[in-house]
């Protein structure tokens, strides 16, 4: 399974990379995208899984943004709100993760945390929702299918 899908042809269950909840929060370009996502999933017309990575991956993008504690927390708190369901990172995807980071990981190419997000799509057989460029632009290299949030 790999390749990149449309919004139109949207599953009944994705993965969700951190970049989605991400946007939300701060409100940056793609927070109107995310939103109509989490607006999908309180209808009850899609399913939404994130890597149980996704937290960490919150925490140190909220920190390298400069956010206090406090805040970062606050925000934590907030994913509650959003329906989701996390998977776990089990020996199996960390393993892909490694193998996944080896191959494609470094500057401007994939991010340490983004190697599990495309492990874990990978390997429970769901596309994942990013506006990562660079997952989209490799994912029938990774063996994933993509979906650009920009188009939700």
């Amino acid at each position: 399974m790999s390749g990149t899908i449309s919004a139109k042809t949207l599953p009944s269950r994705v993965l969700v990379d951190a970049d989605v909840f991400y946007s939300f929060l701060v409100s940056d370009e793609f927070s109107t995208h995310a939103e109509s996502l989490f607006e999908r999933a309180d209808k009850g017309s899609i399913k939404l899984l994130t890597a149980s990575e996704i937290y960490d991956d919150m925490i140190c993008a909220l920190g390298s943004d400069n956010k206090e504690l406090g805040a970062v927390a606050e925000l934590l708190q907030d994913l509650r709100k959003f329906p989701h369901e996390t998977l776990p990172t089990t020996l199996d995807v960390a393993s892909e993760a490694v193998a996944i980071y080896t191959r494609f990981g470094g500057p401007r190419r994939l991010h340490y945390f983004d190697s599990f997000h495309v492990a874990t799509a990978k390997l429970y057989e769901l596309p994942i929702v990013t506006s990562d460029r660079f997952i989209l632009r490799n994912s029938d290299r990774m063996e994933v299918f993509a979906l650009d949030l920009r188009e939700i």
